[in-house]
């Protein structure tokens, strides 16, 4: 049985943006040396306030308009597909040169909450240069999404890590800027692509903007402003709760257990999301395509458990070898993150009823309700449960909001999800990590090979109970010999 097109094309374009994810992460990493070597311990910490700003600015910068497009493009005639394109850009670039111009304006004033001193409250005002100037290459990459040109996503990707990277290197290693330097080099690198992705969209698209356009995208987009805060509020709001309720040291291992359980959400959700949410548009809801909503809910299940299986039972040793021993406390939290992340990612598939039938507010809802208890379930839990009450608050959060998102949808299509084998992995998978913990307990003197062979029984315990179908396994073997061609 021949693999469909369309999970190739979400295989491949998933395997390209996780890549891509990989390297653009190496070259931040490579960027410590440079922290720890030449900015003082205030700096890092002041860099990090400015990014985690940053970051939050550049998820509310795009209004929900990418998706907009995205949504409309499909039912857009094709002469008429520039002016939406270039509505939905131009609009998106005055709201921002007037809100941030009014922050920008006001910088002295804000400097000093994020701890910045009177030398340094400059640098806000280049925070928000920098994220003005992100919107040239945020449009070109989403329509390159929607266009299936993973490859030039992640080339660009790429040149702007690895340009603010090198640029950083010099300005700070070698002219001694400091601070200054780091922020300037992304001023540098985004404001040379802001001008090529700029001219690339303007000559590619060209067309008279429309206000009454720009309004549709906004009707539709606005509300998904929410949803993409979700991560960063409930991020953020962790750690407010645990500076308040635990101490430094507790708040380092609980970080850095974080990151761990993290990147199931930095190897699989994010690269699966790039190459799933565009091909969601164009396809729609239709009979010919439910089938496909549910297989790829149903494969991601699969490979996100065995993910998630991995990362928790080889955890510990990963840790030795990366961080100080003290780390190890915190490896407990790991597999909780993890399967938090694993369960949100549920959200990208159940949302394609709201997204498709033009009921956007309704996901806002839901995101809605995922912050305010997050911020409920931070309180209680950390106060008497301190960092473990943080994981678990971050795991019943996204549960919540997955299920709140998949309720509010659901009437909108009748997409047979096919849970029973989505209920059967899940369980396959929570009953194998205990037995791997149990196990371990026991003879942690083979923890590595406990680990190891509790995988490949998973794996194998999968066919053996017939999770993985006839189908998936001819589909398997359709790949293996295209691979053998190759």
């Amino acid at each position: 049985m021949a693999i469909r097109k369309q999970i190739k094309d979400i295989g491949k374009n998933t395997a390209v943006y996780g890549l891509g994810n990989l390297l653009s992460k190496f070259a931040a990493f490579l960027l410590i040396p440079l922290y720890t070597r030449y900015l003082s311990i205030s700096d890092v910490g002041i860099f990090a306030l400015l990014e985690m700003l940053e970051r939050l600015l550049v998820t509310v910068a795009p209004l929900g308009v990418l998706r907009a497009i995205w949504r409309y493009i499909p039912a857009t005639k094709k002469a008429d597909q520039s002016q939406l394109v270039l509505s939905g850009f131009f609009g998106t670039v005055l709201i921002n040169l007037g809100l941030l111009g009014v922050l920008a304006l006001n910088y002295r004033g804000i400097g000093p909450f994020l701890g910045l001193t009177a030398e340094d409250q400059g640098l806000l005002f280049l925070v928000l240069l920098n994220i003005f100037l992100t919107l040239g290459s945020q449009f070109l990459k989403s329509l390159w999404q929607y266009d299936n040109k993973a490859i030039n996503f992640v080339i660009l990707s790429l040149a702007q890590f690895i340009g603010i990277l090198a640029l950083s290197i010099v300005l700070v290693g070698h002219y001694h800027l400091g601070l200054w330097g780091l922020v300037l080099a992304k001023t540098i690198v985004l404001g040379v692509l802001s001008l090529i992705c700029t001219g690339i969209l303007i000559r590619k698209y060209w067309s008279l903007p429309s206000l009454a356009t720009f309004k549709i995208l906004m009707a539709y987009g606005a509300p998904l402003i929410l949803l993409a805060l979700v991560a960063p509020i409930l991020s953020m709001a962790s750690r407010a709760f645990l500076r308040y309720f635990v101490t430094l040291e507790e708040i380092g291992i609980y970080h850095i257990g974080y990151k761990f359980g993290m990147l199931i959400n930095m190897f699989l959700i994010v690269p699966l999301q790039r190459g799933w949410m565009p091909m969601m548009y164009r396809m729609g809801i239709a009979e010919n395509t439910k089938r496909i909503f549910s297989d790829v809910l149903f494969y991601y299940s699969i490979i996100g458990s065995c993910f998630f299986l991995g990362l928790s039972a080889f955890i510990e040793p990963v840790i030795k070898f990366i961080a100080r021993p003290e780390y190890l406390a915190g490896a407990y939290l790991v597999p909780v993150v993890a399967f938090a992340y694993f369960i949100s990612g549920y959200r990208m598939f159940f949302m394609a009823g709201a997204a498709l039938r033009d009921k956007t507010p309704r996901i806002a809802t839901a995101a809605a309700i995922a912050v305010g208890s997050n911020l409920i379930l931070n309180y209680f839990l950390i106060k008497y449960f301190g960092i473990t009450g943080a994981a678990w608050s971050t795991l019943i959060s996204y549960l919540l909001l997955c299920t709140a998102v998949y309720l509010l949808s659901r009437d909108l299509t009748d997409i047979d999800w096919k849970f029973p084998r989505v209920i059967k992995v899940i369980l396959v998978t929570l009953f194998a990590y205990y037995s791997i913990i149990m196990l371990k307990e026991f003879y942690p003197d083979n923890a590595i090979i406990i680990a190891g062979l509790g995988i490949i029984v998973y794996v194998m315990s999968l066919f053996i109970l017939r999770i993985i179908g006839d189908k998936e396994i001819k589909s398997l073997q359709s790949l293996i010999r295209q691979v053998r061609k190759i």
